[in-house]
């Protein structure tokens, strides 16, 4: 007798399980409070994140070659909350390639760029009648003022080494569109006393110029490494 399963691909299953989200995306572990949820799917190609706002419109989808160190592999999808497309970008190893493009609401084309190997190549944008306009980057990095090295110098005269430790700290954290530093995390650390001290630093920190998405300014995330000599 054929077996009726013989044609089943499991090479996908679905993990049925949701992870709810604060609206700034802080884990939740009931959907109270939530404003929105994600699924994952997993292949031997890597992992297909989907969230959505709890009504179950789609807000994003984003393919991981490994989600553990939050490395992209494949397209990169958003949409506006009427269901629009938003964004398509399309990462190798974690590195923009090739064409991405940005969509105003009502469809139109809001920007094309060009990438290879995460280097910006070329780019136009348009207003909503398609009418190609001066062009501006998608995403600009937030900034310490001055210059990084005038971050580094801050860090060098306010770090108060508690002990004899050395090596590299290195912190994630959420540059806010007021500037301020906030959502602290240790990715790699020395002590814990060591680890504290480069978080006192940071808190205490001078007001950053907030980065830009599309024009606007944006609370965006931050990675930066601590080397303690």
């Amino acid at each position: 007798m054929t077996n009726p399963f013989c044609f089943v691909n499991f090479s996908y299953f679905l993990i049925a399980k949701k992870i709810y989200y604060t609206e700034d995306f802080k884990k939740l572990p009931t959907p109270q409070g939530a404003t929105y949820y994600s699924t994952y799917e997993e292949s031997e190609n890597g992992t297909h994140r989907k969230t959505y706002y709890l009504d179950g419109s789609i807000k994003n989808s984003d393919q991981f070659s490994n989600l553990k160190r939050k490395i992209r592999g494949g397209y990169a999808k958003t949409w506006y909350k009427s269901g629009g497309k938003k964004t398509v970008a399309f990462y190798v190893k974690d590195k923009l390639e090739g064409i991405q493009t940005g969509f105003y609401e009502n469809g139109q084309v809001k920007r094309s760029e060009t990438f290879e190997n995460n280097e910006f190549i070329d780019g136009k944008c348009f207003d909503e009648n398609g009418t190609e306009i001066a062009f501006f980057p998608y995403y600009v990095k937030p900034e310490f003022p001055g210059s990084i090295k005038e971050f580094y110098k801050y860090v060098g005269e306010n770090f108060k080494s508690p002990n004899s430790a050395k090596g590299r700290i290195k912190v994630d954290f959420v540059v806010e569109i007021d500037g301020t530093l906030k959502d602290f995390k240790i990715i790699e650390g020395l002590n814990y006393d060591m680890n504290v001290e480069a978080l006192r630093v940071l808190f205490n920190s001078p007001l950053w110029i907030p980065g830009k998405v599309d024009g606007k300014d944006a609370r965006v995330e931050f990675s930066i490494p601590l080397t303690i000599n």
